[in-house]
């Protein structure tokens, strides 16, 4: 099933996509969370490009498990390591960071290099702490395509290089996700591609994890809570590269569909006093998260 959160003449929600004759439509579904799953709810089916298509989770936070595949491009089982808390770093983004499909996604300027990772995002639909690897696909909601954006510092010539270069995954936009969430999906074995202007930069698959999805979810359960809507992102294959303003970026994956987005400038706003606390946007992220009882 995929599952999309859409927004449609102001109101938000989930829906299922489904194909027939005339195109695609969006049902509109909740989740279930005692039952852990989607279930219709009252409204009428609209076709889907007549919507407009949102990050298909609502995070209180996003856990980003670095160097999850090895650096030389041999095969995984190579380098498998135990699923302990500290076989993995895990860097937190916050939720400012998140794009849907189709969305512009700002440079953060000359003084950055900023670079396309395309990764598989799990998505949490219960509450839960220190999972065990095997039970990991009772807590997931779904699965999705995200570009984990990073942004690296370019340095003058005569800058000291003594120290580690610096990085950041924090700027706005940095997250895209989407279009929708497949979530009966078997994440052992799914191909990743990342295709910039319609060259492919990225070929790898799930199959080269590490630390397999499973084991991920457990060890990043296991650093931290975790709530209905959190999103981790598992890491990306070789073949990460820069990219510029007007340069589009299409992450696929296998079983879930195509997340486009368009590189585009940052805006230069002048600052002023936000009432809202929540960079002029409504304060109901927590409304249409899939809920449920904890794990």
């Amino acid at each position: 099933m995929l599952i999309c959160r859409f927004v449609d003449h102001g109101r938000s929600g989930f829906g299922r996509v489904e194909h027939d004759g005339n195109g695609e439509l969006v049902v509109p579904v909740r989740y279930d969370g005692p039952g852990r799953g989607w279930v219709d709810r009252v409204g009428r089916a609209r076709p889907l490009g007549e919507v407009t298509l949102l990050p298909p989770a609502e995070p209180s936070k996003i856990a980003c498990v670095a160097l999850n595949y090895a650096a030389d491009g041999t095969a995984a089982g190579d380098h498998r390591r135990p699923a302990d808390p500290a076989s993995c770093a895990v860097v937190l983004k916050p939720p400012s960071t998140l794009v849907g499909h189709g969305a512009t996604v700002g440079h953060p300027g000359a003084a950055w290099e900023l670079r396309h990772e395309a990764e598989l995002a799990v998505v949490i639909g219960v509450a839960c702490k220190n999972v065990p690897p095997e039970r990991a696909a009772e807590v997931v909601a779904g699965y999705t395509c995200a570009n984990d954006l990073t942004g690296y510092a370019r340095r003058a010539p005569e800058a000291p290089t003594g120290h580690p270069p610096v990085w950041a995954k924090h700027f706005d936009g940095f997250t895209p996700l989407g279009p929708w969430m497949a979530t009966d999906l078997d994440p052992a074995d799914l191909r990743i591609t990342c295709r910039v202007n319609g060259e492919t930069r990225q070929d790898g698959g799930t199959r080269g994890l590490i630390t397999p999805v499973n084991e991920v979810v457990a060890v990043v359960s296991r650093h931290m809570s975790l709530l209905p809507g959190d999103v981790i992102l598992t890491g990306t294959p070789g073949g990460s590269g820069p990219l510029s303003v007007g340069d589009r970026v299409e992450v696929s994956i296998a079983g879930i569909g195509t997340l486009r987005n368009t590189v585009g400038t940052v805006p230069d706003r002048p600052w002023a006093p936000d009432g809202t606390g929540n960079g002029g946007a409504a304060l109901s992220g927590a409304t249409h998260r899939p809920s449920g009882r904890g794990a």
